[in-house]
């Protein structure tokens, strides 16, 4: 396992899921102030708000591996001293490195579950699109010749630019979309029969409000990012949304093409009542069934009143009052500390000195780097009214990095510590993590 971890990409993947916790948590949280905002609004805002949401999660990801590849890993370089001086109270200077420090060891473990989870979701996806591919369009056969003409009118009529191919299959029982650039409808023979025209004509265009609006390549990048982060709640419980509001938007623009929601519906439900017993299809081809149909026909038959426009800007308020917050902690833990009843230095946490010049982190020292001595050294550093270090004494760790880590903390520079606006000599404590690879 230690030579897991001695890899700069696993390392690198192993913190970008943890950062994707609270990436995604906190993205999914605006997502859905936004979508209770606009939950009277167009089906297409609320389908590119989830969309948006999902993608800009995904890029997250990527974007915290690439950060952390290029340098931003927060473990310790090759023969390294990584000494980064944090408070003994609870300040968040103190608290980030020590969950590093805990969280590190259990890297190599976290990438190789994420990396068993993401190859099984990407065998299923290779599964579902040579069933696709395979039995399903194998089993493709022509229409009848008046409802080829039909659907070349309705495809039209949809204002789909590229050809598409209608088909019979036995092996699904609701219509479905199959391919992007060569897209192809399958629909079931007992459509033909169950159905009215005037429904089967609803329910195909529905299906080529799909292609037009390139669903089948969207649902392979959802898939793919359902894969990616398949650990996330948060990825779920946006994909579920995206085909949700995928489905209005199609049901929308069938509706609006035939101009009797009734007729629509009643088509939506006679094709559930033929699904006797209902096949499984893959999430990467859209079909007629996808979503709530519930749900769907229900809000087709009792849309809601249109609400006065609200502007998605207001889905940033979450994120407005989250940095308003984070920045009453930081002047609530800057603010004055009460003076002890001594003479003395006043005892004070880190986090609430400012420092003025960090240098550079000194070399591991000799004697410890061959012994491969690590270890963790707090100082306690004491300043004087005009924020330069008087004394600085080791207290704890080992010995043989003492001498190291007391020189260190001395060539700190720090502004004066203050109490009641007025400068006062001070004491605190730092935490110095020396680490070898």
């Amino acid at each position: 396992m230690n030579d897991l971890a001695s890899i700069p990409l696993l390392q690198a993947i192993g913190w970008a899921l943890l950062h994707s916790l609270w990436q995604g948590a906190l993205l999914a949280l605006l997502a859905a102030v936004a979508l209770r905002l606009t939950r009277y609004r167009s089906a297409e805002l609320r389908y590119a708000i989830t969309s948006g949401t999902l993608g800009l999660l995904v890029l997250a990801f990527a974007g915290t591996l690439l950060w952390v590849s290029g340098g931003g890993d927060p473990l310790p370089a090759v023969d390294a001293v990584l000494i980064v001086p944090v408070g003994e109270g609870s300040g968040i200077g103190g608290w980030i490195p020590r969950l590093r420090f805990i969280l590190g060891p259990w890297i190599p473990w976290l990438f190789l579950a994420w990396i068993l989870g993401f190859s099984l979701r990407v065998a299923q996806m290779g599964r579902a699109v040579a069933w696709l591919y395979g039995p399903c369009l194998g089993s493709l056969q022509p229409p009848p010749a008046e409802w080829l003409a039909r659907f070349e009118a309705l495809r039209v009529r949809s204002q789909v630019r590229i050809p598409v191919r209608l088909g019979l299959s036995d092996q699904v029982d609701s219509l479905v979309v199959l391919g992007w650039l060569k897209p192809v409808v399958l629909m079931p023979a007992a459509a033909l029969m169950a159905l009215s025209p005037e429904g089967l004509e609803a329910l195909l265009t529905h299906e080529l409000a799909h292609i037009r609006r390139g669903d089948f390549l969207a649902n392979i990048l959802q898939t793919f990012a359902e894969a990616l982060l398949f650990y996330h709640p948060a990825v779920w419980w946006l994909s579920r949304r995206i085909r949700q509001e995928r489905e209005h938007c199609c049901d929308d623009a069938a509706v609006q093409a035939c101009g009797d929601p009734i007729l629509y519906a009643s088509a939506l439900a006679w094709l559930e009542e033929l699904r006797i017993h209902p096949k499984p299809i893959p999430v990467l081809a859209p079909a007629a069934s996808g979503g709530r149909l519930m749900f769907r026909i229900q809000r087709l038959l009792h849309p809601r009143t249109t609400q006065s426009p609200v502007s998605p800007v207001a889905a940033l308020i979450p994120a407005l009052l989250l940095v308003a917050t984070l920045g009453a902690a930081t002047l609530s833990a800057s603010g004055p500390t009460k003076p002890a009843q001594t003479a003395g230095p006043v005892e004070m946490d880190f986090s609430k000195i400012r420092v003025k010049h960090q240098p550079e982190a000194p070399a591991y020292p000799p004697e410890a780097k061959a012994q491969r001595i690590q270890g963790t050294v707090v100082v306690v550093v004491t300043i004087d009214v005009d924020g330069k270090v008087t004394d600085a004494k080791a207290i704890s760790g080992p010995a043989e990095l003492h001498p190291c880590a007391v020189d260190y903390a001395k060539s700190w520079e720090f502004d004066p510590a203050r109490v009641k606006g007025k400068p006062v000599p001070a004491r605190f404590k730092l935490t110095m993590p020396f680490r070898l690879k």
